[in-house]
């Protein structure tokens, strides 16, 4: 390896320096050197470097909130899941339409097996809401109170879903009593009868 020479005046002029002063030109060289490779050299990378540390801390951030979000999804999916089959469960107890006039004669049927008199049996008007519609039948009932606890209680336990409206009772001079109620069913409507609704409604 070839030495560093330095000319002849240099050298003398370096040699006649005290050594403070070639302390002092040694010192100034390397801090010259050490600035021009701090800023040409480490400066960038010290940069560079940080900013891939910051990125790194971003993604993995990012990470843990896209985990966090799978974590949502999966429950939601489930909810949603679970809702479909409830869903599915209570459209199942809805009657249809062509089923209607069969569950309104098993409700009258119902007063007549436990013994029942029925004096008033009638359907009122259907009345359409956004998705289902609502059913109403007026009944009115003559017996007694066992036999009209009775009644409700089969009714109750229909597999249609079925509720008693503006229920009223009056005793009558032979101790049996007069039960006046609606008794309300519910249909899903057809995804064109529910368009229907939904054009009637934003009128």
């Amino acid at each position: 390896m070839k030495r560093l020479t330095l000319p002849v005046s240099l050298q003398e002029k370096f040699e006649g320096l005290t050594t403070q002063r070639k302390i002092l030109l040694f010192a100034g060289t390397l801090l010259a050197l050490s600035a021009a490779f701090y800023f040409s050299t480490y400066k960038p990378l010290a940069e560079r470097i940080n900013g891939l540390k910051t990125n790194i801390v971003r993604q993995e951030k990012r990470l843990v909130e896209l985990k966090k979000a799978r974590e949502r999804v999966d429950v939601l999916e489930e909810e949603v899941a679970q809702s479909e089959v409830e869903l599915a469960h209570l459209l199942a107890m809805l009657p249809d339409q062509k089923e209607i006039p069969g569950l309104l004669d098993s409700v009258s049927q119902l007063g007549a097996q436990v013994g029942l008199e029925n004096i008033l049996f009638q359907p009122q008007p259907e009345q359409p809401r956004e998705f289902y519609a609502v059913i109403p039948v007026r009944l009115d009932l003559i017996g007694s109170y066992h036999e009209l606890g009775t009644f409700f209680d089969r009714i109750s336990k229909l597999n249609r879903i079925l509720k008693v409206d503006n229920l009223t009772i009056t005793r009558r001079d032979d101790s049996t009593l007069q039960v006046g109620c609606t008794i309300v069913t519910y249909r899903f409507l057809e995804p064109a009868q529910q368009q229907t609704e939904g054009k009637k409604k934003r009128k």
